[in-house]
């Protein structure tokens, strides 16, 4: 049986300030290298800078991905998480339609984030 290639886009807002953009691009690498589960990793970003969501997951079909999961790294339930990167998907579903494509909890969801803050102020 073929293994399926799984991926995993990385998505935060972008910015005009460079800087910006590649702490989260690196941030990425980290979390890539340790990473076991997925065959395909990168950050994307949602305006202001590349590569686009869109363009990312492009690609990662070209690549062979058969499932591919979006983590939106933003702290907030804002129009980018309950809106557009819902719609961004919906429209990939759309013209992938053989293509498992799934919207995870954005960082904000996370559990672990009052353990962070915690750690940090103490």
């Amino acid at each position: 049986m073929e293994k399926k290639m799984k991926a995993i886009i990385f998505i935060a807002h972008g910015s005009k300030k460079e800087q910006s953009n590649n702490e989260f691009v690196n941030l990425i690498e980290k979390v890539s290298k340790e990473d076991t589960k997925y065959d395909l990793k990168k950050a994307a970003f949602l305006e202001l800078a590349t590569p686009s969501v869109q363009e990312l997951a492009v690609d990662f079909i070209k690549k062979g991905a058969k499932h591919i999961s979006f983590y939106p790294y933003f702290l907030n339930s804002g129009k980018h998480v309950l809106v557009d990167l819902p719609n961004i998907i919906e429209d990939l579903k759309k013209e992938y339609p053989l293509i498992e494509l799934k919207l995870l909890p954005h960082f904000g969801k996370s559990e672990k984030i009052k353990d962070i803050i915690l750690s940090d102020i103490n």
